[in-house]
């Protein structure tokens, strides 16, 4: 884990304030720049944390540091020595979504000082903000809708390789829905036969 006691001091990231369309724009902007790594469907991430020059290490508990940003090392995503996978490269999506959505801005407002984005941050809209970019990042918008229609949150899970929660999550953020069945599965609507004027209606099915 990083010195417990830094000669400089440590902020949390901040952010100018990030739309969806400005998210998918760095993401768009990277992948151009590194075209080997695109698409990332369910593949790992060192290309994409080579490519950026963060190293990624882990820890014992207590792992409360997501991203290490010192002044003078290398960038350190720091993941749970004992995770999952799944959780795992989430994680390190968001760690991503930080160092190129705000490590940058956040070093202009702080040039003195080192960055630390949080598992538990100050503020959560930041860190919403760096999950919105994993999201986007392992489970594009068009790729994640054609498996979802096909076969919903565990072939989405299973394909882009992510926790189920988050396959959820993007749903819902996507606002997609379950599809409708095919007409062949749909049942027939009930026929209801007419009584004639002076006999009694039949009942059940006629032989």
């Amino acid at each position: 884990m990083p010195r417990a006691y830094p000669s400089y001091p440590y902020v949390e990231p901040e952010s100018p304030g990030l739309t969806d369309e400005d998210i998918e724009n760095v993401i768009k902007d990277f992948l151009s720049q590194n075209p080997t790594l695109s698409p990332i469907y369910g593949g790992p991430l060192d290309g994409v944390c080579r490519a950026l020059n963060v190293d990624v290490e882990y820890s014992d508990k207590p792992n409360e540091i997501l991203l290490e940003v010192p002044l003078d090392r290398k960038a350190v995503i720091w993941l749970p020595k004992n995770g999952k996978p799944r959780h795992d490269r989430l994680a390190t999506g968001i760690g991503i979504g930080h160092w190129l959505l705000h490590v940058l801005y956040t070093r202009d407002l702080h040039p003195d000082h080192g960055v630390q984005a949080l598992y538990q941050p100050s503020n959560p809209a930041v860190q919403q903000e760096a999950r919105r970019f994993a999201f986007a990042l392992l489970m594009p918008k068009d790729k994640f809708t054609q498996l979802w229609y096909e076969g919903r949150a565990q072939l989405c899970a299973e394909t882009l390789n992510v926790p189920t929660q988050a396959v959820y999550d993007r749903a819902k953020w996507l606002d997609l829905s379950a599809p409708p069945p095919p007409e062949d599965d749909m049942p027939p609507p009930p026929e209801v036969e007419q009584p004639t004027t002076g006999t009694r209606p039949r009942v059940g099915r006629q032989i």
